[in-house]
This record gives structure tokens, C-alpha cells and sequence, in this order.
């Protein structure tokens, strides 16, 4: 008797600490060891720098050092996050795929994950590759998760990166451009748009590959991808989930008015009344927008899949693949989307991932009441201090982001009274809740002072 009732503690005191646990999350930036990855950059950016030669080489090796220099920019800027969580359980699908591919020396490798919500993946030649937390949420096995991986294997494998710096490096000093600026120079009216449209030709995007190249790394990618443990047709599952365009973004509908009606405080319509003012402005803006073929994300989807499908004779056919590691990494990868969006102070982008993941069940009721109490409790700060429009921007009505904007048209309505009051009500309805954390409990405490 005595034994089970120490064993029904444990398991009590283990279900009370997940549950804390799962309560708030923090995301690291900046890791401990930033000097470690710092030495790492550095060393595989020279060792590659070493191997290049031929006629623009200086150029080429400039180009390289500047990408380096940007990454351990973006690191400081807190463009990728660090988190054991996530990075255990990849590392077990990287072991799959390195463990059956011989000829693949990962030694130099090293798998950074970006804060960005856009499903992606990049290589950046030189042992450096991108795996973005938005591919993690997208996909739903290890299976398309290690095709990805293999896809961008094969560009470092094939050096698409340094083809690609090299045709650009010969591209802009070839005499054709050289013409085309003697010919702008020449120009008496409209130099300066002739002169943006031939800069327009010579952007350079180190990731920016041909749908040709693209197959190139489907193929060798797809090599590599077979002889592992994975499902064959989940290569085309990957490759389709990652065609995402513009409107595909965003497109939950966070109903706003059902999400933040209360008893105690109703949802009032003029909360989401438009007004017109002579600022409007007819440029679109899409402040999440994709901006690039190479995040939308790489082109020509359907000729890859048809290409890669006719190739290897792959069938599409039902199945789950596995989910070992997947259901590892997601355990924490939607929390730190959303406390990424939190941390850089996109308070509407927040409350949209909140809602959208917690209605698709990415996330626990304890964490959603908490973290959406703490939010509103950070929109009626910056609302007290005049600062709303620095995080919020107003809605713009030449704007796709449609659900976005609804959320940020409902913000700017709110008057800070109201922001004040909906902020208790939010608490009152989820009292319970909140009071199962010390973040929740201050939060519902806050509100309730400010509204005595």
C-alpha cells in the first residue's frame, strides 16, 4: 500500500513539473559558447576560402568572407536560436543519414536553426547549413525532415554555392555588363532607373539556385535519401509541402471576436470597425511577405517533383513515416516560434501564432492561457507608454496578410481602458488555469490591480 502511494506521488510530482514546465518557454540567442561557434565559422569559412582559384578568385573569396562576417552578425541579432531540445533529436536523424552515406564527411558540418517561421532549409557551402523552426512545424516526419537534409547535403556535395558566386563574380565583369554601365554613364535622362535595372540583373543571392540546379540536389539528395530507414515518397511529400507561396501564409482565421469575448466583458463590434484616414496608403506592404523565389520556397515545385518522381519511379502512396524525432522536436519548436515572435516584440504576429497553434492542438491549454495573459499584459504596456504603433503596425489595406491585419486593426482599436479591462476578464475566465504557474498568477494579479 504504502509502495503505491509513493509511486502515485512521483507520478504526481512529475505531472505538476511538466506542466510548470510547459507553462513558459525562453529562448536562447546567444549561446554560452559563442566563441566556439564563432572559431568554427571562421575555420571553415578560410579552409573553403583555401580551395578556390581561378580567374576571379580575390572576388569569390571576398564574397565568401562577407557571407561569414554576416552570420556571426545575424547570431548576435538573434536570428537563430539554440536549444538542445531540437538539436538532440536532429542530430539523430543527421546519424541516420551519415551512418549509410560513407562518402559524406560531416566533420565540418554544422546545422543551425534559424528563427524564422518560413519552411526552409539552405546550405551555405562552406559546412554551414540553415534548418528554419517553420520547416519543423510544417513537416510531420523524420522521414521529410532527413529528405530536406539529404537536398541540402547534395549542394555542398555538388558546390552550388560556389558555382553560383562564380557565374555572378563572371557575369559582372563581363564585357557585357561592363557595356551596359558605359551605356547608362552615356545616358542624359533616366540614368538613374537604367542604372537600377542593370544592378536589378547582378543581385546576388549565395542560396538563390535555377529549378536546373534545384533537380541536380533532388537527385544526388534522393541518392543519399534511399539508403537510409525512411519512406521513399516522402522525398515528394517534403518537396510539396514546400511550395508556399504568399497567401498560403498566415491564412488561419483567428476570429478575434470569438477568441477575446467574455462574460464578463463582451467582444464589442467597433473593435473591428475600419476607419479612412488620408494616410492610407495604396503601396502593398506584407511586413511577413516571402521575399525571394528561394523562400517561396525553391521554384518550380511541380517540375521537381514530376522530375524527381519519373527519375527513381518513386509512387506517391499513403503513410505516416516516422515520428520518433519529430515528435521530439515539436514538443518545444512551436513554443519557441511563438516566444521568438514574443522576444522580437511582434505582439500581433504572437497573438496569431497563438491562437493558430492552440486551435490545431500544437500547444496545451496551461501554456496558451499563460502565454496570451502575458501578452496582453505587454500590449497594454506599450499601449500606457504611447509605444503600440513601434510593435503593431496599423492595418494596411493593401496588405494580404488579411487575418494579421485583423488582429492589428483590433489592437489599435482598443482604447488602454479597454486593453485594461479585457485583460482582467481574459484572467477571470482562465483564473484557474493561470493559477497553476508563478508566471500566471503575477500576470492575473497584474490586471487585477490595475483594474482595483
Amino acid at each position: 500500500m504504502f509502495k503505491n502511494c509513493v509511486v502515485f506521488l512521483a507520478f504526481v510530482i512529475c505531472y505538476l513539473n511538466v506542466g510548470a514546465q510547459n507553462d513558459t518557454v525562453s529562448n536562447t540567442y546567444i549561446p554560452k559558447d559563442l566563441n566556439t561557434i564563432e572559431a568554427y565559422l571562421s575555420e571553415i569559412n578560410t579552409d573553403y576560402i583555401k580551395t578556390i582559384d581561378g580567374q576571379y578568385a580575390s572576388k569569390i573569396k571576398k564574397v565568401y568572407k562577407n557571407r561569414d562576417e554576416k552570420v556571426i552578425k545575424s547570431i548576435n541579432d538573434s536570428c537563430y536560436i539554440f536549444s538542445p531540445e531540437i538539436e538532440k533529436p536532429l542530430q539523430n536523424i543527421l546519424q541516420n543519414i551519415y551512418i549509410v552515406n560513407p562518402e559524406i564527411d560531416p566533420s565540418n558540418y554544422r546545422f543551425f536553426i534559424n528563427n524564422s517561421f518560413v519552411p526552409n532549409a539552405s546550405c551555405y557551402g562552406d559546412g554551414m547549413f540553415e534548418i528554419n523552426l517553420g520547416l519543423f512545424n510544417t513537416f510531420t516526419s523524420d522521414d521529410e525532415i532527413a529528405s530536406v537534409i539529404c537536398h541540402e547535403i547534395a549542394h555542398k556535395l555538388l558546390s552550388h554555392s560556389l558555382q553560383n558566386v562564380s557565374n555572378w563574380i563572371a557575369q559582372f565583369n563581363s564585357k557585357e555588363t561592363k557595356q551596359k554601365v558605359r551605356d547608362v554613364k552615356r545616358q542624359r535622362y533616366g540614368q538613374t532607373r537604367a542604372a537600377l535595372s542593370v544592378i536589378d540583373e547582378l543581385k546576388i543571392d549565395i542560396l538563390d539556385y535555377s529549378k536546373e540546379i534545384e533537380a541536380q540536389a533532388d537527385s544526388l539528395g534522393f541518392i543519399l535519401y534511399s539508403k537510409t530507414r525512411y519512406q521513399q515518397n516522402k522525398a515528394l511529400s517534403a518537396l510539396e509541402k514546400l511550395k508556399v507561396e504568399d497567401d498560403m501564409l498566415l491564412d488561419h482565421n483567428v476570429k478575434v471576436d470569438s477568441v477575446f469575448n467574455f462574460e464578463t466583458y463582451p467582444f464589442k463590434a467597433y473593435w473591428l470597425k475600419e476607419t479612412t484616414s488620408i494616410f492610407d496608403t495604396t503601396e502593398k506592404i506584407d511586413e511577413f511577405k516571402l521575399d525571394s523565389d528561394t523562400l517561396k520556397t525553391h521554384p518550380e515545385i511541380e517540375f521537381r517533383v514530376e522530375k524527381l518522381s519519373r527519375n527513381f519511379g518513386i509512387v506517391k502512396t499513403e503513410g505516416i513515416g516516422t515520428k520518433d524525432q519529430i515528435n521530439l522536436i515539436q514538443q518545444i519548436s512551436h513554443h519557441k516560434a511563438i516566444q521568438s515572435a514574443i522576444d522580437r516584440k511582434f505582439l500581433d504576429f504572437a497573438i496569431y501564432l497563438l491562437i493558430e497553434k492552440f486551435q490545431n492542438d500544437h500547444i496545451s491549454e496551461a501554456y496558451y492561457y499563460t502565454t496570451m495573459a502575458l501578452v496582453l499584459k505587454q500590449i497594454y504596456e506599450v499601449k500606457a507608454s504611447h509605444k503600440l504603433g513601434k510593435f503593431v503596425p496599423p492595418k494596411n489595406n493593401f496588405s494580404d496578410e488579411k487575418h494579421l491585419n485583423t488582429i492589428r486593426l483590433f489592437l489599435h482599436n482598443l482604447e488602454l481602458k479597454e486593453t485594461r479591462k479585457m485583460g482582467l476578464a481574459f484572467c477571470l475566465m482562465h483564473q484557474n488555469t493561470l493559477n497553476l504557474s508563478s508566471a500566471g498568477t503575477a500576470v492575473y494579479e497584474f490586471f487585477n490591480t490595475i483594474n482595483n
